[in-house]
C-alpha cells in the first residue's frame, strides 16, 4: 500500500511540474512515510521512459517536490549518458539536479568527467573542480583539469574555464579557456591549429575557422601568419546544392614582406588564386520527360593562380609536385544509342613567367553513335565525330574536325571457340589554322582501312590451378588515303599503317579463385614501314605471393631505339605488423621527359600502440633526394601522436624562372579522441639552388 502510494505521488508531482518528461515508477525493499517525506531504503530503483535512477536510499518531500538520492547513486539517460554520484538532489519543480562526487560517461563521445560538485539544469551540466578525458579512468594518459566548466549534453559541447592539460599526471599546457564538441554533428567553431617554425620565415601559425550555419553549406577560413615572411588568408566554401551535386570554391591571397621577397628574388610579392570544383551526376537529364532513358554528368575543376607559391603556401603538408596546373570542364549526355561530350582544358605552366604561348583546349566536342545493327544479320556500325579547338594567345592555333565510321561484320565460329570480325573503317580530318604565315596551309586527311580480327577467350582447369587465356589478333590494311596541307606537331591524326596488332592476356587462379598471376602483353607490327617495323612492346606482370604480398612490373620496349623505353616496377607487402611500398619508374626516350625515380615507404608496428615509419623519394637521373622522411607513431583509442622528420625540395618562382628551395623540418601531430588535434612543425630553409 505504501509503495503504491509513493509511486502515485511521484507521478502526480512530475505531471504538475511538467518535469523530466513522463511517469516515474519506484521499487524498493523498504518504504516508510514520515509527514511530508517518503523514505525508500535497501536499494531503490526509479525510472521512466528516459531516465533510470538507483541509490541505497531515496527521500521524497511531497511538499517541496525534492527527491534526494543518497549512496551509490547511478543515473542513466536514454542509454547514452551515465553518471555515478555519492549524493544527488533533484528539484522536480525547477527541473534541476545537484550532485556531489560525480562520475559522468557519455557513450556517444566516450568522454568521462569527474567532478566534486555538479549542477544540472535543462540538460546543462555545470562542473566544479573537475577533470575530463576519454582515456582509462584509473590512470589516464591525458586529461584536462579545471575549476569550472559546462557540459551541454543536448548540444554535445563542453566549455572549460582555465583548464590545465596533463599527460600522465604532469601538467603540460595551460589555457585561459578551451571548448570542444563531444559529438560528430557539423557545427561552427575552431578546427585543428597548425603551428610551425622555419628559419627564414620564423613562426608560422594557421588557425582554421569553421562556419556551418546550414546543413548544405559551410565555410572554412584559414588565416595564416608567417612572422618574417608575411600574412595570408585562404577560404573555402563547400556546398551541396542538390542530391545530385556538390562543389567547393577556394580563394587565397598571401602578401610577402618586401624584405623577404627581395632576399629570395621572388617574381611576385603577392600570391593569389582561386579554385572551383563542382560535380553533378544529373544536371539536365533529371528534367527530361523520359529521364530514366538518359544519363549525364558535369565535372568542373578550375584553378587560376599567380604562381606556384599560391599552392605551396596554402598547405605546407601538400606542396606542389608538378609545375603544370590543369583546369578542366567535362560534360556528357548519353542514352543507349549515343553519347555527346563537351570538354575543355586550360593549362598554366608555373615554370613560365607567362603562358601566352601555352596551348589550351578550348573546347573539344565529341558525338558518338554506339554500335548498332545494320541492314543485315551480323553487320554492325558506329559513328564518331570530334571537334578540337587548340588555342593560345601567341603562336599557331588550330581547329580540328575528325570523323570515324567503322562498318563491322562479326561472327562466332566453332561453337564460340573463336570470334571473327572484319571491318571497313572510314576516317576524315580537317584542320583550319589561325594566325599562321602564308606557308601554312589548312590540312585535309582522308583514309579508310580494313581490320580483320580473330579473338578467343579460353579457360581450362588443371589439377592445382585454373588457366584463362584471352587472345586477340588484328590485321590492319590501309586501302586508301589522301592528305594535303600542313601537319602541325601538336595536331593528332589517325594515321593507320598496314600492321598486325597482337593482344594476349592470361590469368592463373588457384582452386579457391585466387588470381595469383596476371600477364598482359601487346605488340603492333608495321608491315610497310621502312624506318620502323615494330611499335613499342608493352608487357605487364603481376605476381601475388599472397593477399598481403605481390610484385608488379610494367615495361615498354622501343624496337626503334633498341632499348627499354619505360619501366615501372613495384613491390608491395602488408600484414598485421609491416607495410612496405616500393615504386620505381624509369623512362628514357626522345619524346619523353627522362625519369629515373624511386619512391619507397616502410612502416612497422612495434607493439599494439607504437609504430615507426620511413620513406624516401629519390631522383637517380638528377642524383638528388627529392624528399626523405622518418618518424614514430603512437596510437591508442583515446589519443595518438606522430613525430616526423622530413627533408624536401620544393619549387619557387623567381624573376629568372623556377628555383628549388630545400627545407628540413620536424613535425609533431597529436590527436585527442573526440576533442581535436594540433600539428606543430619546425622547419629550416638551408639552401637556395642557383
Amino acid at each position: 500500500m505504501c509503495r503504491a502510494f509513493l509511486i502515485f505521488l511521484i507521478f502526480l508531482s512530475s505531471l504538475e511540474a511538467n518535469s523530466l518528461a513522463g511517469k516515474y515508477e519506484l521499487y524498493a525493499p523498504t518504504i516508510q512515510s514520515n509527514g511530508d517525506e517518503v523514505i525508500a531504503s535497501g536499494g531503490a530503483v526509479i525510472y521512466n521512459q528516459n531516465y533510470a535512477f538507483s541509490a541505497q536510499k531515496v527521500i521524497y518531500n511531497q511538499k517541496s517536490q525534492i527527491l534526494e538520492l543518497i549512496g551509490d547513486v547511478y543515473v542513466s539517460y536514454e542509454d547514452d549518458l551515465q553518471t555515478k554520484n555519492d549524493y544527488l538532489k533533484i528539484d522536480l519543480k525547477k527541473e534541476r539536479f545537484e550532485g556531489k562526487k560525480l562520475f559522468l560517461h557519455d557513450s556517444v563521445s566516450d568522454l568521462w568527467v569527474k567532478s566534486d560538485r555538479t549542477i544540472w539544469n535543462k540538460k546543462k551540466y555545470r562542473l566544479f573542480k573537475a577533470s575530463i578525458s576519454s582515456c582509462d579512468v584509473k590512470n589516464p594518459d591525458w586529461q584536462f583539469k579545471f575549476y569550472r566548466g559546462t557540459y551541454y549534453s543536448d548540444a554535445q559541447y563542453v566549455a572549460l574555464n582555465h583548464p590545465r592539460f596533463y599527460i600522465k599526471g604532469v601538467p603540460v599546457f595551460y589555457f585561459p579557456w578551451f571548448a570542444f564538441p563531444t559529438g560528430t554533428t557539423r557545427r561552427s567553431g575552431l578546427l585543428k591549429p597548425y603551428i610551425g617554425f622555419e628559419n627564414s620565415e620564423n613562426l608560422l601559425f594557421v588557425q582554421p575557422i569553421f562556419i556551418a550555419p546550414y546543413k548544405n553549406w559551410d565555410i572554412e577560413l584559414n588565416p595564416q601568419i608567417r612572422l618574417d615572411r608575411g600574412i595570408g588568408l585562404y577560404s573555402t566554401l563547400r556546398f551541396v546544392d542538390s542530391k545530385y551535386s556538390s562543389g567547393s570554391v577556394t580563394m587565397g591571397i598571401f602578401r610577402e614582406k618586401n624584405a623577404y621577397a627581395a632576399s629570395r628574388n621572388l617574381e611576385k610579392s603577392i600570391h593569389k588564386g582561386i579554385e572551383i570544383k563542382y560535380q553533378n551526376s544529373s544536371p539536365l537529364s533529371r528534367y527530361f520527360k523520359n529521364s530514366s532513358k538518359y544519363k549525364d554528368g558535369l565535372l568542373l575543376d578550375f584553378t587560376n593562380l599567380s604562381d606556384i607559391d599560391y599552392i605551396n603556401l596554402k598547405d605546407d603538408s601538400k606542396l606542389a609536385v608538378n609545375q603544370l596546373v590543369t583546369s578542366k570542364l567535362n560534360y556528357y549526355l548519353t542514352d543507349s544509342n549515343r553519347y555527346v561530350g563537351f570538354y575543355a582544358k586550360y593549362f598554366i605552366d608555373t615554370g613560365k613567367l607567362n603562358n601566352d604561348d601555352t596551348l589550351q583546349t578550348l573546347p573539344s566536342i565529341q558525338y558518338h553513335q554506339f554500335t548498332k545493327n545494320l541492314l543485315f544479320k551480323n553487320f554492325l556500325y558506329s559513328f564518331d565525330y570530334k571537334f578540337k579547338n587548340s588555342y593560345r594567345k601567341e603562336g599557331l592555333r588550330a581547329r580540328q574536325h575528325e570523323i570515324s565510321l567503322p562498318i563491322i561484320f562479326n561472327k562466332r565460329l566453332f561453337d564460340d571457340f573463336l570470334n571473327f570480325s572484319i571491318s571497313e573503317n572510314l576516317y576524315y580530318s580537317r584542320v583550319n589554322y589561325i594566325e599562321g604565315n602564308s606557308t601554312i596551309k589548312n590540312a585535309n586527311y582522308f583514309s579508310n582501312y580494313h581490320n580483320i580480327s580473330v579473338s578467343s577467350d579460353l579457360t581450362k582447369k588443371y589439377k592445382n590451378y585454373i588457366h584463362n587465356m584471352q587472345f586477340d589478333l588484328s590485321y590492319i590494311i590501309p586501302s586508301f588515303q589522301t592528305k594535303n596541307g600542313y601537319f602541325a606537331d601538336f595536331i593528332p591524326f589517325n594515321l593507320e599503317q598496314k600492321s598486325i596488332r597482337l593482344k594476349f592476356n592470361e590469368y592463373f587462379y588457384d582452386l579457391d579463385g585466387f588470381d595469383f598471376l596476371v600477364h598482359r602483353i601487346r605488340q603492333n607490327i608495321f608491315l610497310e614501314n621502312e624506318d620502323e617495323n615494330f611499335d613499342d612492346l608493352e608487357n605487364e606482370v603481376i605476381y601475388k605471393f599472397s593477399n598481403d604480398f605481390f610484385i608488379r612490373n610494367t615495361l615498354i620496349y622501343s624496337h626503334q631505339h633498341k632499348k627499354l623505353k619505360k619501366i615501372q616496377s613495384g613491390l608491395y607487402y602488408n600484414d598485421d605488423y609491416n607495410n612496405l611500398k616500393l615504386d620505381h619508374t624509369f623512362a628514357e626516350a626522345p619524346e619523353l621527359d627522362k625519369i629515373n625515380f624511386l619512391r619507397a615507404d616502410y612502416s612497422r608496428k612495434i607493439d599494439r600502440q607504437y609504430s615507426f615509419f620511413t620513406g624516401v623519394d629519390y631522383d637517380f637521373d638528377e642524383d638528388f633526394t627529392k624528399e626523405w622522411r622518418a618518424g614514430l607513431r603512437m596510437k591508442k583509442k583515446c589519443w595518438d601522436y606522430e613525430i616526423r622528420y622530413k627533408e624536401s625540395v620544393t619549387p619557387s618562382l623567381t624573376s629568372i624562372g623556377t628555383r628549388s628551395i630545400t627545407r628540413r623540418g620536424v613535425y609533431f601531430f597529436v590527436r585527442l579522441a573526440n576533442i581535436g588535434d594540433v600539428e606543430i612543425k619546425s622547419e629550416k630553409d638551408f639552401a637556395l639552388d642557383e
